[in-house]
C-alpha cells in the first residue's frame, strides 16, 4: 500500500500559498484606498488620482517582455485567482503601464512570476499595450514583509512595480514579498 499522505500535504501547502497571496492582493486595494484619502496624500507633487481603466476584470491589457530571462507573460486586469491563473495581474487601483505614476503588476511565484528570480538590476524590460510599448529599466529588487504596503504608494514619475510571494520555493504561506522596481524610460 502506498502512503498518499505526503502528496496530500504537498497539495494542501500549494493551496495555502495561493489562498495567502489572494488574501493579500484582494485586501491591498481596500488598504490602499483607506490609507490614502484625498485629503491625506503623502506628497503634493505626486499625481493625486489614478484614472480608472477601461478594462474589465480578466480582460487582457498587454504583454510583459523580460528579454534577459527570455520570457513573455500576458497581463490581465485584476488580481483575482481566476486572473492570476491566466498570467500576471494589473492591480486595478494602480496606474496603467506607461503613465507617470506607479503601475503595479502581480503574479504567482509558482507559475508566471517564478521567472522574476532571473531578473536583475539594470535589466531592460518592456510592456506592450494598445497604447504603445513602454520600456523600463530595473532599478532595484527588494524583499519585504508580506504586510508591507509601500508598493502601492503613488509616484511622481513612471514606475513599474512587479510583485510576487517569496521565497520562490517556500512551502505554505510565504512570509515575504519579492518586489522589482523599474523606471519608465523616455
Amino acid at each position: 500500500m502506498i502512503n498518499k499522505q505526503p502528496e496530500l500535504w504537498g497539495w494542501l501547502g500549494k493551496l495555502s500559498i495561493i489562498c495567502g497571496c489572494l488574501f493579500i492582493f484582494y485586501n491591498a486595494g481596500a488598504l490602499y484606498k483607506s490609507h490614502f484619502s484625498p485629503a491625506e496624500q503623502p506628497d503634493a507633487s505626486v499625481p493625486q488620482t489614478v484614472m480608472p481603466t477601461n478594462y474589465q476584470e480578466g480582460e487582457k491589457i498587454g504583454t510583459l517582455y523580460l528579454p534577459t530571462a527570455k520570457k513573455i507573460i500576458p497581463i490581465f486586469e485584476g488580481t483575482t485567482n481566476a486572473v492570476l491563473k491566466k498570467g500576471a495581474g494589473h492591480f486595478s487601483a494602480s496606474s496603467m503601464p506607461g503613465e507617470a505614476n506607479n503601475s503595479v503588476i502581480s503574479g504567482h511565484r509558482d507559475t508566471y512570476f517564478r521567472v522574476l528570480k532571473d531578473v536583475h538590476p539594470k535589466d531592460i524590460l518592456y510592456i506592450k499595450t494598445a497604447d504603445g510599448i513602454f520600456y523600463y529599466k530595473v532599478r532595484k529588487i527588494d524583499i519585504v514583509s508580506a504586510d508591507n504596503q509601500n508598493i502601492l504608494t503613488p509616484k511622481p514619475r513612471g514606475i513599474l512595480t512587479l510583485t510576487t510571494c517569496y521565497p520562490f520555493y517556500y512551502i505554505g504561506d510565504a512570509p515575504k514579498r519579492y518586489i522589482i522596481t523599474a523606471d519608465l524610460l523616455n
